[in-house]
């Protein structure tokens, strides 16, 4: 998996209402694996967390403190902003 496979899944993510529904639903990184992989997308776990914590370092701190859940974390880093609340 390489991190245009994850950031094509991110782009499909805030692009599809019910997608963006079932990242919010997951319980974690595992889940947010298996949702990809569902929708054609090879996310290995390790290079995720490793991309994701690499975002969320580089953020400033006001764009974090909108983040609720893992899922508005990860679509934060990879360019899907939609918040729980907008859906």
């Amino acid at each position: 998996m390489s991190v245009a496979s994850l950031e094509a899944f991110c782009a499909r993510i805030a692009a599809d209402d019910d997608l963006r529904s079932k990242v919010h639903a997951a319980a974690g990184v595992d889940d947010i694996v298996s949702i990809a992989a569902a929708h054609g997308h090879d996310v290995d776990k390790t290079v995720l967390l490793r991309e994701h914590a690499k975002a969320l370092s580089e953020a400033p701190d006001h764009a974090l403190h909108g983040i609720n859940s893992w899922a508005d974390a990860l679509m934060h880093c990879f360019g899907a902003e939609k918040t729980e609340t907008e859906v």
